[in-house]
């Protein structure tokens, strides 16, 4: 048998899906291209190559690993000639409790000539440890995505001379003459927090001592209780939310529901919104898959794309004549629905600027074509 390597050029080996398989296969040098032609350059390189990358990997992990608590821009002056200043990001690890005032060290101890008037875009995204965040009176400019996919937020507190946004209770919205007019952000945990209140639990005031409302939030949700319906334990803060705090109200004065205000809020079921509100954003109900209604009221002019995407549990869309722009994907996988009703004719949605796939597509379980009706009434179904 003979046992000898037999060696192949580098263009047939190229074209040999079997040369994995053969091991008597090696590869030779190719005189042609000099220097360039050597198998044990080639290998060199690669090696150097692969090193490289692993170095530049391990780079910037460590700088992710090793990134400040707080990194702070200048954003100009205030009118009495102050420096201002923006938080472009914070990575707080475990804290709970995030304070907007002043420009703070690692320890937060803050420097109180250095105040912020600005929260950036991404600033606090995706932090799971985040309960509490207290804005000062300072802060002028909060972006609307600051603060998306804080799963673990329960409520934002704002110095009461503050005269740009407000808290009402632990909701943070954007006010006009002291007025609530944007609601900004609902809290995922915000329901759980209603509940806790509800329970006897009194409001943190004091961003230092909060340790006695943890304390007994923790103690909260080791109490057990028997949920009625279907005589499952649970909680007694679980029992609360479900029963009493499960629904919101937005206030009347508001106008616009921000980007992503109630995005992944999963515990909210029902939401009213009210008869002023011309502007639903961008995603601002994504992912609120346990949300049982959508009711559009007819003050509505824009819905933004991906609006209530992946709202699974709603059985029933109405649009009112209103509305003239909806954006793309904007019911996207509202698996529940198999039709959605208009107020208007079809040749006046002809004239309504109309995204790319803003109908749900189909059913997931029976995968039937949605259907579009028009000429609807709101309480006929």
């Amino acid at each position: 048998m003979n046992n000898e390597k037999t060696p192949l050029s580098e263009q047939e080996l190229l074209y040999d899906p079997m040369f994995a398989k053969n091991p008597n296969a090696i590869l030779q040098d190719n005189p042609s291209k000099g220097i360039f032609g050597k198998v044990a350059l080639k290998k060199a390189a690669f090696i150097i190559v692969l090193f490289f990358f692993i170095l530049l990997s391990m780079y910037f992990s460590f700088r992710t690993v090793s990134k400040a608590v707080y990194t702070y821009s200048e954003n100009g002056v205030f009118e009495d000639g102050t420096p201002a200043y923006m938080l472009s990001e914070y990575h707080g690890d475990s804290r709970k409790v995030l304070i907007v005032d002043y420009v703070r060290d690692d320890k937060d101890v803050p420097d109180e000539t250095k105040p912020v008037r600005e929260i950036g875009k991404y600033a606090v995204n995706c932090n799971e440890a985040l309960n509490f965040i207290y804005i000062s009176d300072s802060v002028e400019i909060i972006d609307p995505k600051a603060f998306y996919t804080c799963k673990n937020l329960k409520a934002f507190f704002v110095d009461e001379n503050n005269p740009n946004y407000k808290s009402v209770d632990g909701v943070l919205y954007r006010c006009e003459n002291g007025v609530p007019v944007e609601i900004m952000m609902f809290p995922a945990k915000n329901p759980e927090y209603r509940a806790s209140l509800n329970l006897g639990l009194e409001i943190p005031d004091d961003p230092k001592t909060n340790g006695s409302y943890f304390l007994h939030y923790e103690e909260l949700e080791k109490e057990k209780g028997t949920l009625q319906e279907d005589s499952s334990e649970k909680n007694k803060l679980q029992l609360e939310t479900e029963n009493n705090t499960s629904k919101y109200d937005i206030p009347d004065t508001v106008k616009v529901i921000n980007e992503l205000c109630f995005a992944e809020c999963y515990s909210l079921k029902y939401i009213t919104i009210s008869n002023n509100i011309t502007d639903i954003e961008p995603l601002a109900f994504f992912k609120c898959s346990n949300l049982q209604e959508i009711n559009i009221p007819d003050s509505v002019i824009n819905i933004g794309s991906d609006a209530f995407s992946s709202c699974t549990s709603v059985k029933d869309i109405f649009i009112p004549s209103s509305v003239k722009t909806i954006g793309h994907h904007a019911f996207y996988n509202c698996s529940g629905v198999n039709e959605v009703r208009m107020e208007c004719s079809e040749e006046e949605a002809k004239e309504m600027e109309l995204g790319q796939m803003w109908v749900p597509q189909q059913r997931k379980v029976i995968m039937l074509d949605i259907e579009i009706k028009y000429n609807e009434t709101r309480e006929a179904k």
